[in-house]
């Protein structure tokens, strides 16, 4: 009896060492998870420069605009479309922090698998201006700058627009896109990446 007794003591003993040697490796591998996880580098569409911050705000899961197995439309339909699909609404918020001023480009980045042509694509950008969405230039097919802009959009890209910024706030936007009923395309898809640059002064 005293022999079985020990044995069962230390198999007993040998077993709790064992859960404790486990519990103790995962606590470790928790902790290092963690450690990794929360320096990884967060991706965010902000731009800090010299004391102010530029911020793009869009509320769905791509910062962009599709259409797809888009027809021939005019630019009066296309301008006032209702269709959510065919507009994307975004903000711009503008903190000036330390800065006097802060400059922003908005740009778009066109996909490589566009099936309709850049010149038969009409681009139209509002402004959102005392409740109301008011054009910031009439609609326009996609015109890629040939060099890179003093506030760092790339070339290939186009801007939609520039504005300076003397006070922090808010600019909402309404981006819109619709093939051109002078296409002789009678069916195609276009996507576009919308993005910003900004420079604090």
């Amino acid at each position: 009896m005293d022999k079985e007794n020990k044995k069962e003591k230390g198999l007993s003993k040998n077993f709790w060492l064992i859960l404790i040697s486990i519990c103790f490796i995962l606590i470790i591998l928790v902790v290092i998870g963690l450690i990794v996880f929360f320096n990884q580098d967060k991706k965010i569409v902000e731009e800090t420069k010299n004391g102010g911050n530029v911020t793009l705000n869009y509320s769905t899961n791509v910062n962009g605009l599709s259409i797809v197995n888009a027809v021939p439309t005019t630019n009066a339909i296309g301008m006032v479309n209702a269709d959510e699909s065919q507009y994307f609404d975004f903000s711009v918020d503008v903190d000036l922090d330390e800065a006097d001023s802060v400059e922003y480009e908005i740009f778009i980045k066109k996909s490589p698998n566009n099936t309709i042509s850049d010149d038969d694509i009409r681009i139209y950008l509002e402004q959102e201006k005392s409740g109301t969405y008011v054009k910031v230039s009439d609609p326009v097919s996609f015109k890629a700058i040939k060099e890179d802009s003093k506030l760092g959009t790339k070339k290939g890209n186009m801007i939609l627009t520039k504005c300076k910024k003397t006070n922090s706030g808010t600019d909402n936007y309404r981006l819109r896109m619709w093939l051109a009923d002078s296409s002789l395309t009678p069916v195609g898809n276009y996507s576009i990446e919308l993005n910003i640059v900004g420079k604090a002064k």
